[in-house]
């Protein structure tokens, strides 16, 4: 079955909802996708879940390291995204054209 990916963030009623959870109270938290290769019983599928509410995505963390062996933990395999992004970022968006600019804030959503 295939879902439409528009589909992901409203429900029937029109309001934006976790596919997982049905709660209301998030905005783009987090983003799910499992992929298994070839040779699995789930050869060659995906599951994107879109956007999810944040505890959905700490929930698949937990069960994550509770299968893990001691001494080992998610946190190895976590990048923080943002730490680096300021100082990339300004100097980036420094290099933009006006255009440029334009086109990156209707990509965001910003206009």
């Amino acid at each position: 079955m295939s879902v439409n990916k528009e589909d992901y963030l409203t429900s029937r009623d029109g309001v934006p909802k976790c596919p997982v959870t049905n709660r209301e109270d998030f905005i783009d938290d987090c983003y799910i996708e499992v992929s298994f290769g070839y040779g699995s019983d789930k050869d060659m599928w995906t599951y994107s879940f879109g956007a999810v509410h944040d505890i959905v995505g700490k929930k698949v963390l937990e069960t994550i390291q509770s299968l893990m062996p001691k001494g080992k933990s998610v946190e190895d395999f976590g990048e923080d995204t943002l730490a680096g992004c300021a100082e990339k970022s300004k100097e980036e968006w420094d290099n933009y054209t006006d255009e440029e600019r334009e086109q990156k804030k209707k990509e965001w959503g910003i206009i």
